[in-house]
């Protein structure tokens, strides 16, 4: 069962201030190391921090774009200010994100990282969409332990490193999330993990976090800000996830120049004790309204419902990304018996192992009155 989130006082003011130092000297000696051989740093950008992936060649910047928000413009201004990692997937609403960084690469190709995530049946067909001859990351997305640790995921790159059409191996999960990077940090050849860090999340993954760094595995959190309501909070999160020395990168839809030009800034500004307290009381007060994504009421649901799905469906596609489309075609991908409208009983067994207290049947419901699948 996921440890229970009752955040001590003293311990999250302690982790605050032994990371936020842990974090300034990462940034400032990456930056104070590497600014007398920016060879070594891709697209290079003096206000733009950069973090090295484990022992790879390769520094991220700490801002990096997510796909799901995918404007051209922005694109092109971000990557001018230093972003040098973009993640993507094909399903992306419905192909769409693809098309919009297809016409970036065209001038950008060498400017930037690509982490794709797939099932990488053709990966030809993804590198033709690119405009590129390899993924910097290939992203497997995988939900469970025994999933990740799949030879076939390692035979699979392994084929494509040889023909030179993928540099490293990296692995995404959406259920499971803590068992799931436990496995793929243990497993030894993943270089980036791309983990759930949002609010609770964050908490509850320090274990995983502090071996990441030990054993030199890159971390690139995704959906960090979900649950967060406004824009303070969110950057004072963001300082804090900086903080932590095992975070290579932020990986985030950005969807304006002043959004991006404000998490920079963010980026490059140390998490004061005021703005610890606000993230400290706001985690407090909305824990039963953040999923973490950590399996255990699909693990205890005696119907099987696809729970994790619909809820990050409804919270932050439909809510947050206010991303219809992929809300949507997320929730009719998931098997029919699997879908809460169809076969939940509100037994309530799904909340009683909920570790935030979530009230799931209620976020179910309204699941399945605005999408009517049925």
């Amino acid at each position: 069962m996921a440890e229970k989130m009752n955040i001590d006082r003293r311990k999250f003011l302690k982790g605050m201030l032994a990371g936020t130092t842990a974090g300034v000297l990462s940034i400032e000696s990456c930056l104070a190391g590497d600014q007398t051989a920016e060879n070594k740093i891709l697209n290079y950008q003096s206000e733009m921090p950069y973090r090295r992936v484990g022992q790879t060649d390769v520094y991220l910047s700490v801002i990096s774009f997510g796909g799901l928000v995918s404007e051209e413009a922005v694109y092109h201004y971000g990557i001018d200010r230093g972003v040098n990692l973009m993640h993507m997937s094909k399903s992306y609403k419905g192909g769409r994100s693809l098309e919009v960084l297809s016409k970036v690469m065209k001038s950008k190709r060498d400017k930037v990282y690509i982490a794709f995530k797939d099932n990488f049946d053709d990966i030809d067909e993804i590198l033709k969409k690119l405009n590129t001859d390899h993924i910097d990351f290939l992203m497997f997305n995988r939900h469970s332990p025994d999933e990740v640790i799949d030879e076939e995921n390692l035979e699979r790159f392994e084929k494509y490193k040889k023909q030179g059409k993928v540099r490293y191996m990296g692995l995404t999960s959406h259920k499971n999330v803590k068992e799931c990077v436990r496995a793929g940090i243990d497993a030894g050849y993943y270089s980036l993990i791309m983990p759930v860090l949002n609010q609770p999340a964050f908490e509850a993954m320090s274990e995983e976090l502090a071996d990441a760094e030990k054993k030199n595995v890159g971390i690139m959190a995704m959906k960090s800000m979900k649950g967060i309501d406004g824009a303070e909070l969110e950057h004072a999160h963001l300082k804090k996830i900086l903080a932590n020395k095992a975070v290579t990168t932020v990986n985030k839809g950005i969807g304006s120049f002043d959004m991006l030009d404000a998490y920079m800034k963010s980026a490059n500004e140390v998490l004061t004790s005021y703005q610890d307290s606000l993230l400290y009381h706001y985690a407090q007060q909305n824990k039963t309204l953040n999923c973490m994504m950590c399996g255990e009421c699909e693990k205890a649901c005696p119907e099987q419902v696809e729970i994790s799905t619909q809820l990050r469906c409804y919270d932050y596609y439909e809510n947050q990304l206010q991303d219809r489309y992929t809300a949507v075609t997320s929730m009719q991908a998931i098997p029919v018996l699997q879908r809460s409208e169809n076969v939940c009983r509100s037994c309530k067994t799904c909340e009683q192992v909920c570790p935030n207290g979530i009230k799931i049947i209620e976020k179910l419901k309204a699941s399945n009155y605005l999408f009517h699948l049925t």
